[in-house]
């Protein structure tokens, strides 16, 4: 509300507010949240005063409330840095009024159909938003070939990063690839390796568009496990073995994209390197909860390529489980839930530690189709229904096992505050 007021009466407000603050921006399909805490804990290590949208409310709305909740009576910000979670297609027109010294594009997937439409129109939003702020530096993944391709139009400088090696010796390109032809010549692409989605060592045999040596790199991949991994990373030719503190190889990810954008900022090693290893999660985002010597763990999803790397996470898993997926429709989560038929379940049901299954949310029937289509073995599905998270969470918290609920958004923000209310836990925007 404080940012849609101050709209109102002057438009180019973040233009007076921003002036003399270091703002990183970071934008992208998949792991802003995650990166901005990240690179939070980066600012935090390094003794720097900042704030940062931490609530998610990352149109220009929100990121001017933000402003203003830490500026002074005359305008003034309070702080040296600015941590911006900015919404791909908001980014154009905050790129209008601010002026960032750093952008991070973590890659550009399919996502809300009825909202972004195809990956090109989310692609040219960012673009056109990078080119508003010719002087930041553009930190972009070298492994998605959608986002590397920008580099090739704007001015800024551009520092990549990425993973040179797959996480799975047998992964190969998904059937259903958001980027399977190339974006300049609509060659089909070839790859040296893949990680996931359309991500690895793409290049074009026809017109020779290929990724890049990175700038900031996983070079080898010591251990992937559900709470952390260990990786062997260059940082801008400096190696380092660093612990990533949260589990998910989108999270490794995240951690080297992170790492590119702190050095950007002109925070040294070592503090980018604790923040990696010491950050402990973002609210709905691989969040733990301790119930009764056993975890309830939330892991948000919010289109195929995150749904599907969830599923390979929770495919790794050994140890026995309960399995809740809570499908809603609303306004932030996409009114179209078709895309969840593109979603690759990895196998997930064929493992016997997958104990229960229950689904939830205002579309779980359209879910309950879809895991009885993906065939779940002998397990019944069991369907709550009305959004009722209280029941949701009684069923949770009577499971002998650890329990992981995978939500979409708006469900993810119904539940986590009854989860946080009953087993403690701070308020999403802390």
């Amino acid at each position: 509300m404080p940012g849609k007021v101050a709209l109102k009466v002057k438009r180019n407000v973040l233009t007076d507010l921003s002036k003399n603050t270091r703002v990183i921006i970071v934008t992208g399909t998949n792991g802003k949240t995650t990166s901005c805490r990240i690179v939070e804990e980066g600012l935090i290590k390094s003794g720097k005063s900042y704030f940062i949208n931490k609530s998610g409310a990352n149109l220009i709305t929100g990121i001017t409330a933000a402003f203003i909740m830490n500026s002074t009576l005359l305008g003034k910000c309070k702080k040296e840095y600015a941590i911006i979670e900015c919404d791909e297609n908001a980014f154009k027109e905050v790129s209008r009024y601010i002026c960032a010294d750093v952008i991070l594009v973590t890659n550009v997937f399919r996502d809300q159909l009825d909202r972004y439409g195809e990956v090109t129109h989310t692609l040219n939003a960012i673009k056109e938003s990078v080119k508003n702020i010719p002087n930041a530096v553009v930190c972009l993944n070298a492994d998605c070939s959608l986002t590397y391709s920008i580099a090739k139009e704007i001015p800024n400088k551009v520092v990549t990063f990425g993973v040179n090696v797959p996480f799975d010796k047998d992964s190969k390109p998904s059937e259903v690839s958001d980027a399977k032809y190339c974006i300049f010549c609509k060659h089909e692409y070839d790859y040296t390796y893949h990680t996931y989605g359309h991500l690895g060592g793409y290049f074009c045999k026809k017109c020779g568009y290929y990724r890049p040596v990175p700038d900031f790199s996983v070079d080898e991949i010591s251990e992937l496990k559900q709470d952390h991994s260990i990786v062997v990373a260059n940082l801008n030719g400096s190696k380092n073995i660093i612990r990533v503190n949260i589990g998910g190889a989108y999270n490794v990810y995240n951690a080297i994209g992170c790492a590119a954008a702190l050095t950007a900022l002109g925070i040294d090693e070592k503090n980018v390197i604790d923040a990696i290893e010491q950050f402990n999660g973002a609210f709905g985002r691989m969040e733990q909860f301790e119930a009764n010597g056993r975890k309830i763990n939330i892991i948000l999803v919010k289109n195929p390529a995150g749904f599907s790397q969830t599923m390979s996470f929770l495919s790794s898993i050994e140890d026995d489980f309960s399995l809740f997926i809570s499908l809603n429709d609303n306004g932030a989560d996409g009114r179209d839930v078709s895309w969840i038929w593109d979603v690759d379940f990895n196998g997930i049901f064929s493992k016997s530690n997958v104990k229960n299954l229950y689904i939830s949310g205002k579309r779980c029937y359209d879910m309950a189709i879809r895991v009885k289509y993906e065939g779940v073995g002998d397990r019944s599905i069991e369907v709550i229904e009305n959004e009722n998270y209280n029941k949701l969470l009684d069923i949770a918290l009577k499971e002998e096992r650890d329990v992981y609920i995978v939500p979409t958004y708006t469900s993810m923000m119904t539940m986590r505050p009854i989860i946080a209310k009953r087993l403690g836990g701070k308020e999403f925007w802390e």
